[in-house]
Protein backbone atom coordinates (compact mmCIF):
# COMPACT_ATOMS: atom_id res chain seq x y z
CA UNK A 1 0.00 0.00 0.00
CA UNK A 2 1.39 3.55 -0.97
CA UNK A 3 0.34 6.66 1.39
CA UNK A 4 0.70 10.20 -0.25
CA UNK A 5 1.32 13.10 2.40
CA UNK A 6 0.62 16.07 0.90
CA UNK A 7 -1.73 19.59 1.08
CA UNK A 8 -4.51 17.82 0.65
CA UNK A 9 -6.02 19.81 3.05
CA UNK A 10 -5.76 23.06 1.40
CA UNK A 11 -8.85 24.89 0.07
CA UNK A 12 -6.42 25.74 -3.36
CA UNK A 13 -7.23 24.41 -6.46
CA UNK A 14 -3.21 24.11 -7.33
CA UNK A 15 -2.91 21.55 -3.75
CA UNK A 16 -5.89 19.77 -4.92
CA UNK A 17 -5.40 18.94 -8.66
CA UNK A 18 -1.56 17.78 -7.64
CA UNK A 19 -3.12 15.62 -5.16
CA UNK A 20 -5.57 14.04 -7.46
CA UNK A 21 -2.73 13.83 -10.01
CA UNK A 22 -0.88 11.36 -8.00
CA UNK A 23 -3.22 9.77 -6.01
CA UNK A 24 -5.18 8.98 -9.64
CA UNK A 25 -1.95 7.90 -11.46
CA UNK A 26 -0.50 5.40 -8.52
CA UNK A 27 -3.45 3.92 -7.60
CA UNK A 28 -3.52 2.73 -11.70
CA UNK A 29 -0.56 0.53 -10.43
CA UNK A 30 -0.97 -0.33 -6.22
CA UNK A 31 -3.83 0.62 -3.75
CA UNK A 32 -2.83 4.10 -2.71
CA UNK A 33 -4.29 6.43 -0.04
CA UNK A 34 -4.35 10.05 0.87
CA UNK A 35 -2.42 10.32 4.97
CA UNK A 36 -4.67 12.34 6.73
CA UNK A 37 -1.42 14.31 8.00
CA UNK A 38 -2.81 18.20 8.84
CA UNK A 39 -0.01 20.02 10.64
CA UNK A 40 -1.95 22.23 13.99
CA UNK A 41 -0.11 24.94 12.64
CA UNK A 42 -1.50 25.16 9.14
CA UNK A 43 -4.94 24.14 10.19
CA UNK A 44 -6.31 28.06 10.45
CA UNK A 45 -4.62 28.90 6.59
CA UNK A 46 -8.16 28.59 5.05
CA UNK A 47 -10.59 29.36 7.58
CA UNK A 48 -13.72 31.67 6.50
CA UNK A 49 -13.54 33.44 9.03
CA UNK A 50 -10.76 34.80 11.02
CA UNK A 51 -10.81 36.65 14.45
CA UNK A 52 -7.85 39.68 14.73
CA UNK A 53 -5.42 39.28 17.36
CA UNK A 54 -5.62 43.35 17.65
CA UNK A 55 -9.37 43.56 18.34
CA UNK A 56 -11.65 42.55 21.32
CA UNK A 57 -14.44 40.08 21.41
CA UNK A 58 -17.47 42.22 20.78
CA UNK A 59 -15.88 43.60 18.15
CA UNK A 60 -14.76 40.46 16.61
CA UNK A 61 -18.06 38.99 17.50
CA UNK A 62 -19.43 42.26 15.26
CA UNK A 63 -17.07 42.10 12.36
CA UNK A 64 -17.91 37.74 11.85
CA UNK A 65 -21.93 38.69 12.09
CA UNK A 66 -21.12 41.40 8.97
CA UNK A 67 -18.98 39.03 6.80
CA UNK A 68 -21.41 36.24 7.47
CA UNK A 69 -24.12 38.43 6.30
CA UNK A 70 -22.65 39.69 2.99
CA UNK A 71 -22.81 37.80 0.00
CA UNK A 72 -18.97 36.76 -0.24
CA UNK A 73 -19.32 34.93 2.67
CA UNK A 74 -22.17 32.86 1.06
CA UNK A 75 -20.20 32.50 -2.52
CA UNK A 76 -17.07 31.88 -0.53
CA UNK A 77 -19.32 28.91 1.63
CA UNK A 78 -20.50 27.50 -0.81
CA UNK A 79 -16.77 27.17 -2.98
CA UNK A 80 -15.63 25.59 0.24
CA UNK A 81 -18.71 23.37 0.56
CA UNK A 82 -17.89 22.12 -3.30
CA UNK A 83 -14.09 21.56 -2.78
CA UNK A 84 -14.91 19.73 0.53
CA UNK A 85 -17.21 17.03 -1.42
CA UNK A 86 -14.48 16.82 -3.91
CA UNK A 87 -11.81 16.32 -1.36
CA UNK A 88 -14.05 13.82 0.24
CA UNK A 89 -14.68 11.89 -3.13
CA UNK A 90 -11.47 11.57 -4.75
CA UNK A 91 -8.72 12.50 -1.81
CA UNK A 92 -9.65 10.88 1.50
CA UNK A 93 -13.16 10.51 3.28
CA UNK A 94 -10.81 10.27 6.71
CA UNK A 95 -12.62 12.33 9.24
CA UNK A 96 -9.38 12.51 11.37
CA UNK A 97 -6.49 14.82 11.07
CA UNK A 98 -3.38 13.38 12.33
CA UNK A 99 -0.74 15.95 14.15
CA UNK A 100 2.97 14.63 13.78
CA UNK A 101 5.11 11.71 12.81
CA UNK A 102 3.80 9.25 16.39
CA UNK A 103 0.43 10.08 14.87
CA UNK A 104 1.52 9.00 10.99
CA UNK A 105 3.23 5.60 12.21
CA UNK A 106 -0.09 4.22 13.74
CA UNK A 107 -2.52 5.42 11.53
CA UNK A 108 -1.79 2.51 8.64
CA UNK A 109 0.67 -0.63 9.46
CA UNK A 110 0.22 -1.66 6.13
CA UNK A 111 1.62 1.21 4.77
CA UNK A 112 5.13 -0.16 2.40
CA UNK A 113 5.94 3.05 0.55
CA UNK A 114 5.39 6.55 1.96
CA UNK A 115 5.71 9.60 -1.19
CA UNK A 116 5.69 12.91 0.24
CA UNK A 117 4.47 15.41 -2.23
CA UNK A 118 3.90 17.16 -4.57
CA UNK A 119 3.89 20.82 -3.58
CA UNK A 120 5.46 23.07 -1.54
CA UNK A 121 5.67 20.87 1.46
CA UNK A 122 9.18 21.80 2.22
CA UNK A 123 9.11 25.41 1.90
CA UNK A 124 9.35 26.61 5.26
CA UNK A 125 8.10 30.23 4.38
CA UNK A 126 4.74 28.71 4.36
CA UNK A 127 4.58 25.68 6.73
CA UNK A 128 5.77 28.12 9.73
CA UNK A 129 9.03 26.03 9.29
CA UNK A 130 9.67 22.71 8.80
CA UNK A 131 7.11 20.19 9.39
CA UNK A 132 7.95 16.92 10.29
CA UNK A 133 5.43 14.84 8.58
CA UNK A 134 6.42 15.18 5.20
CA UNK A 135 10.30 14.61 6.27
CA UNK A 136 8.97 11.03 7.25
CA UNK A 137 10.39 11.45 10.39
CA UNK A 138 8.26 8.34 12.01
CA UNK A 139 11.28 6.41 9.84
CA UNK A 140 13.18 5.66 13.12
CA UNK A 141 10.10 4.08 14.71
CA UNK A 142 8.77 1.92 11.09
CA UNK A 143 12.38 1.26 10.50
CA UNK A 144 13.40 -0.26 7.39
CA UNK A 145 10.00 -2.22 6.51
CA UNK A 146 9.04 0.47 4.25
CA UNK A 147 10.17 2.77 1.63
CA UNK A 148 10.43 6.43 1.75
CA UNK A 149 10.56 8.76 -1.74
CA UNK A 150 9.67 12.71 -2.01
CA UNK A 151 7.93 12.80 -5.41
CA UNK A 152 7.92 16.48 -6.99
CA UNK A 153 8.17 18.33 -3.63
CA UNK A 154 8.95 22.21 -3.50
CA UNK A 155 11.22 24.50 -1.84
CA UNK A 156 9.40 27.22 -3.24
CA UNK A 157 12.35 28.87 -5.11
CA UNK A 158 15.88 28.49 -6.53
CA UNK A 159 17.27 27.66 -3.41
CA UNK A 160 16.92 28.20 1.02
CA UNK A 161 18.00 30.69 3.49
CA UNK A 162 21.51 29.73 4.90
CA UNK A 163 19.46 29.40 8.43
CA UNK A 164 17.57 26.60 6.87
CA UNK A 165 19.66 24.68 4.83
CA UNK A 166 21.40 22.28 8.05
CA UNK A 167 18.41 21.41 9.25
CA UNK A 168 16.95 20.30 5.67
CA UNK A 169 19.92 18.26 5.21
CA UNK A 170 18.75 16.28 8.46
CA UNK A 171 15.84 15.79 7.77
CA UNK A 172 16.67 14.59 4.07
CA UNK A 173 18.34 11.66 5.03
CA UNK A 174 14.88 10.21 6.14
CA UNK A 175 14.35 9.44 2.35
CA UNK A 176 15.68 6.68 0.28
CA UNK A 177 15.57 8.81 -3.09
CA UNK A 178 14.44 12.71 -3.55
CA UNK A 179 13.00 14.00 -6.17
CA UNK A 180 12.03 17.74 -7.13
CA UNK A 181 9.68 19.71 -9.52
CA UNK A 182 11.88 22.41 -10.22
CA UNK A 183 15.25 21.67 -12.31
CA UNK A 184 16.65 25.58 -11.65
CA UNK A 185 16.46 24.32 -7.35
CA UNK A 186 18.82 21.46 -8.56
CA UNK A 187 22.14 22.80 -8.36
CA UNK A 188 21.48 24.49 -4.18
CA UNK A 189 20.08 20.73 -3.56
CA UNK A 190 23.53 18.95 -4.93
CA UNK A 191 25.25 21.17 -3.01
CA UNK A 192 23.53 20.27 0.32
CA UNK A 193 22.05 16.33 -0.66
CA UNK A 194 24.54 13.56 -1.85
CA UNK A 195 21.84 10.93 -2.22
CA UNK A 196 19.77 9.79 -5.11
CA UNK A 197 18.62 13.02 -6.84
CA UNK A 198 16.22 13.49 -10.08
CA UNK A 199 13.75 15.95 -11.65
CA UNK A 200 10.29 14.97 -12.19
CA UNK A 201 7.10 16.88 -13.45
CA UNK A 202 4.29 18.36 -11.27
CA UNK A 203 1.31 15.58 -10.55
CA UNK A 204 -1.08 17.08 -12.65
CA UNK A 205 1.26 16.45 -16.14
CA UNK A 206 1.13 12.33 -15.27
CA UNK A 207 -2.80 12.57 -16.19
CA UNK A 208 -3.36 13.01 -20.32
CA UNK A 209 -5.84 15.31 -21.55
CA UNK A 210 -8.95 12.49 -21.68
CA UNK A 211 -8.61 11.83 -17.93
CA UNK A 212 -8.71 15.71 -16.72
CA UNK A 213 -12.04 15.99 -19.17
CA UNK A 214 -13.50 13.16 -17.16
CA UNK A 215 -13.72 15.35 -14.64
CA UNK A 216 -15.14 18.17 -17.16
CA UNK A 217 -19.18 18.95 -17.88
CA UNK A 218 -19.59 18.46 -21.67
CA UNK A 219 -21.81 21.58 -21.88
CA UNK A 220 -20.85 24.36 -21.14
CA UNK A 221 -22.16 26.65 -18.26
CA UNK A 222 -22.12 29.84 -19.87
CA UNK A 223 -22.89 30.48 -23.88
CA UNK A 224 -20.76 33.61 -23.87
CA UNK A 225 -17.09 33.71 -24.28
CA UNK A 226 -14.56 35.50 -21.14
CA UNK A 227 -10.60 36.06 -20.32
CA UNK A 228 -10.01 33.26 -17.36
CA UNK A 229 -7.69 34.71 -14.90
CA UNK A 230 -6.51 32.52 -12.02
CA UNK A 231 -4.06 34.49 -9.87
CA UNK A 232 -2.09 33.58 -6.80
CA UNK A 233 -0.40 37.75 -5.99
CA UNK A 234 -1.61 41.20 -7.31
CA UNK A 235 0.84 42.17 -10.50
CA UNK A 236 0.51 45.77 -11.98
CA UNK A 237 1.91 44.78 -15.45
CA UNK A 238 -0.72 41.38 -15.08
CA UNK A 239 -3.93 44.17 -14.75
CA UNK A 240 -2.82 46.59 -17.01
CA UNK A 241 -2.45 43.66 -19.59
CA UNK A 242 -5.75 42.49 -18.88
CA UNK A 243 -8.18 45.96 -19.36
CA UNK A 244 -5.70 46.03 -22.35
CA UNK A 245 -7.31 42.48 -23.63
CA UNK A 246 -10.54 43.49 -22.60
CA UNK A 247 -10.55 46.69 -24.15
CA UNK A 248 -8.82 44.85 -27.25
CA UNK A 249 -11.55 41.46 -27.46
CA UNK A 250 -14.62 42.75 -26.24
CA UNK A 251 -14.56 40.06 -23.74
CA UNK A 252 -15.13 40.29 -19.65
CA UNK A 253 -12.64 39.16 -16.98
CA UNK A 254 -13.87 36.44 -15.02
CA UNK A 255 -11.57 35.82 -11.78
CA UNK A 256 -11.11 32.18 -10.88
CA UNK A 257 -10.52 32.16 -7.28
CA UNK A 258 -12.10 29.62 -4.51
CA UNK A 259 -12.34 32.54 -1.66
CA UNK A 260 -13.16 36.41 -3.27
CA UNK A 261 -10.64 39.14 -2.49
CA UNK A 262 -11.05 42.92 -2.64
CA UNK A 263 -8.87 42.91 -5.78
CA UNK A 264 -9.55 44.86 -8.86
CA UNK A 265 -7.88 44.05 -11.95
CA UNK A 266 -10.54 45.45 -14.58
CA UNK A 267 -13.62 48.14 -14.36
CA UNK A 268 -15.70 44.84 -15.44
CA UNK A 269 -14.07 41.59 -13.80
CA UNK A 270 -16.62 39.02 -12.70
CA UNK A 271 -15.80 36.89 -9.90
CA UNK A 272 -17.07 32.93 -11.12
CA UNK A 273 -19.28 33.00 -7.59
CA UNK A 274 -19.06 29.38 -5.73
CA UNK A 275 -16.11 28.05 -7.43
CA UNK A 276 -15.35 24.95 -6.56
CA UNK A 277 -12.01 22.59 -8.04
CA UNK A 278 -14.57 21.25 -10.69
CA UNK A 279 -15.97 24.43 -11.97
CA UNK A 280 -12.41 25.82 -11.95
CA UNK A 281 -11.01 23.26 -14.74
CA UNK A 282 -14.26 23.69 -16.72
CA UNK A 283 -13.69 27.41 -16.93
CA UNK A 284 -10.49 27.24 -17.71
CA UNK A 285 -11.24 24.44 -20.59
CA UNK A 286 -13.95 26.27 -22.03
CA UNK A 287 -11.53 29.79 -22.20
CA UNK A 288 -11.13 31.56 -25.10
CA UNK A 289 -7.93 32.67 -23.29
CA UNK A 290 -6.65 32.36 -19.81
CA UNK A 291 -4.14 34.99 -18.06
CA UNK A 292 -2.43 33.56 -15.20
CA UNK A 293 0.64 34.08 -12.58
CA UNK A 294 0.05 30.44 -11.33
CA UNK A 295 1.79 27.51 -11.97
CA UNK A 296 -1.20 25.41 -12.06
CA UNK A 297 -3.01 28.11 -13.99
CA UNK A 298 0.14 27.66 -16.36
CA UNK A 299 0.40 23.66 -16.26
CA UNK A 300 -3.71 23.34 -17.27
CA UNK A 301 -3.28 26.17 -20.06
CA UNK A 302 -0.76 23.77 -21.39
CA UNK A 303 -2.36 20.56 -20.98
CA UNK A 304 -5.87 22.15 -22.59
CA UNK A 305 -4.54 23.65 -25.62
CA UNK A 306 -5.45 27.44 -24.68
CA UNK A 307 -4.21 30.90 -25.81
CA UNK A 308 -2.61 31.91 -22.81
CA UNK A 309 0.15 34.02 -21.22
CA UNK A 310 1.80 33.66 -17.79
CA UNK A 311 2.98 36.48 -15.59
CA UNK A 312 6.28 35.82 -13.04
CA UNK A 313 5.50 35.44 -9.84
CA UNK A 314 7.56 38.05 -7.21
CA UNK A 315 9.11 35.28 -5.51
CA UNK A 316 7.85 31.86 -6.47
CA UNK A 317 8.19 32.00 -9.95
CA UNK A 318 11.13 28.81 -10.63
CA UNK A 319 8.60 26.44 -11.23
CA UNK A 320 6.40 28.50 -13.69
CA UNK A 321 9.41 29.53 -15.66
CA UNK A 322 10.86 25.96 -15.50
CA UNK A 323 7.54 24.04 -17.07
CA UNK A 324 7.42 26.80 -19.94
CA UNK A 325 11.35 26.38 -20.60
CA UNK A 326 10.21 22.08 -20.94
CA UNK A 327 7.40 22.48 -23.19
CA UNK A 328 9.09 25.33 -25.56
CA UNK A 329 6.77 28.27 -24.72
CA UNK A 330 9.39 30.44 -22.65
CA UNK A 331 7.69 33.31 -25.15
CA UNK A 332 4.12 32.52 -23.33
CA UNK A 333 5.73 34.75 -20.39
CA UNK A 334 5.11 38.36 -20.35
CA UNK A 335 6.16 41.18 -18.14
CA UNK A 336 4.88 44.23 -19.14
CA UNK A 337 1.17 45.19 -20.04
CA UNK A 338 1.46 46.93 -23.48
CA UNK A 339 1.60 43.64 -26.20
CA UNK A 340 -1.85 42.20 -26.16
CA UNK A 341 -1.70 40.67 -29.12
CA UNK A 342 0.97 38.31 -27.85
CA UNK A 343 -1.70 36.18 -26.41
CA UNK A 344 -3.45 35.43 -29.68
CA UNK A 345 0.33 34.11 -31.39
CA UNK A 346 -0.03 30.91 -32.73
CA UNK A 347 1.26 27.79 -30.36
CA UNK A 348 2.71 24.59 -32.34
CA UNK A 349 1.07 22.49 -30.05
CA UNK A 350 2.50 19.06 -31.63
CA UNK A 351 6.12 20.28 -31.03
CA UNK A 352 4.92 21.25 -27.42
CA UNK A 353 3.48 17.83 -26.91
CA UNK A 354 5.99 16.10 -28.22
CA UNK A 355 8.61 17.63 -25.78
CA UNK A 356 5.91 17.73 -22.62
CA UNK A 357 5.79 13.81 -23.62
CA UNK A 358 9.47 13.15 -22.96
CA UNK A 359 9.21 14.69 -19.58
CA UNK A 360 6.48 12.73 -18.52
CA UNK A 361 7.68 9.48 -19.71
CA UNK A 362 10.86 10.15 -17.83
CA UNK A 363 8.82 11.16 -14.59
CA UNK A 364 6.76 8.02 -14.80
CA UNK A 365 9.87 6.15 -15.67
CA UNK A 366 11.29 7.52 -11.96
CA UNK A 367 7.99 6.40 -10.82
CA UNK A 368 8.12 3.13 -11.64
CA UNK A 369 11.66 2.25 -10.65
CA UNK A 370 11.56 4.44 -7.28
CA UNK A 371 8.19 4.19 -6.48
CA UNK A 372 6.81 0.73 -7.71
CA UNK A 373 10.07 -1.10 -7.87
CA UNK A 374 9.24 -2.43 -11.13
CA UNK A 375 11.24 -3.00 -14.36
CA UNK A 376 11.40 -0.23 -17.26
CA UNK A 377 8.80 -0.84 -19.80
CA UNK A 378 9.62 -2.09 -23.09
Amino acid sequence: MIGILTFYWADDYGALLQAYGLKTYLNKYQETIMIPYYPAALRSRYRLLQCSKQEGGLRNGYGIVRKMLGRRFRSDFVAKCKISRFRRKYLTAAKECLNDSKEIYEFEKQMDIYVVGSDQVWNPDITEGFQEGYFCTFRTLRGEEARYVAYAPSIGSQRLEERYSQQFLELLTNFDVVSLREPSAMPYMKEIYKGKLFAVLDPVFLLEKKEWERLIRTERRIKKDYIAVYYTEYNQAMAEYLQRLEKNTGLHVLILRPMQEDVRWTDNQVYAKGCGLLEFLEWIYYAPYVVTNSFHGTALSVIFHKQFVVFPHSVRNARISDVLEVVGLKKRMAYTGDDVLHIDETIDWKRTDEALKEAVNASKAFIRKEILKKPPED
